[in-house]
């Protein structure tokens, strides 16, 4: 069974452990918060990787909960020339995580339109992942230690606050990721191992209930440590 490598663990535009498996022309998901940098880095040593990237872009960029991200300005621009240095097909807007208040609804859904406000309409449709934020204990205690309010509900948001957010957006085939009591599409999926060239093959680890990758999944980072975005929601503790 051919691998698909993946950096969950960390920033690629960072962490660049990655970089070593790409250049065997093994197939990657690499999921960035600085699309421009992993542009450049992918645009400098690469001819035809074999991957596919997640541009993550939350409408958080310089607040307290994304303290060192760039603006959502230049993460679009760094993820349309990814879409013209890979394709069209191998770019994912990824809005992660979603913050379930009207609030942060109103949020996720600019981002989504201003992606969807420069894609050609000669292009497939753009692919779209969303998840809602993980309320670890230690994420509230960040939240709290920045003068922010907390989330007010235990660790996975309400599914009527999720479904109403899904409601909004009104962009059929959202992908979402590791929410309860919702359909879910893996980081790994069908599509992936489709544009990837690998054949998929069904899990049967005992990967946590709500993850629905396929067994190709490969963690390419090593380092469990917050990366140097220092986002307040990440799941890595201090």
């Amino acid at each position: 069974m051919e691998k698909i490598g993946i950096t969950e663990r960390g920033d690629p535009s960072h962490n660049r452990e990655w970089m070593n498996w790409v250049r065997q022309d093994k197939p990657a998901i690499l999921i960035t918060k600085r699309p421009s940098v992993l542009y450049e880095i992918l645009n400098s040593h690469f001819v035809n990787p074999n991957v596919i990237i997640h541009c993550t872009i939350t409408g958080y960029a310089g607040t307290k909960i994304e303290p060192n991200t760039p603006s959502v300005e230049d993460s679009i621009e760094g993820l349309f020339n990814l879409v013209n240095f890979l394709s069209p097909e191998r770019v994912v807007l990824r809005i992660d995580p979603i913050i379930p208040t009207e609030k942060g609804f109103v949020r996720a859904k600019k981002i989504l339109d201003q992606v969807l406000s420069s894609w050609k309409p000669e292009y497939p449709r753009l692919r779209v992942r969303i998840s809602f934020l993980d309320n670890y204990p230690h994420v509230k205690t960040r939240f709290a230690q920045a003068e922010l309010p907390t989330i007010p509900y235990e660790f996975h948001a309400p599914v009527s606050n999720r479904e109403k957010c899904v409601q909004d957006f009104n962009y059929a085939g959202i992908e979402i990721c590791g929410e309860p009591d919702m359909k879910c599409t893996g980081c790994i999926s069908a599509i992936d191992c489709q544009t990837l060239q690998v054949s998929p093959t069904q899990s049967t680890s005992l990967q946590r209930q709500t993850c629905c990758c396929l067994a190709q999944k490969q963690e390419l980072l090593t380092k469990k440590q917050r990366c140097p975005i220092g986002c307040l929601y990440c799941y890595w503790k201090d």
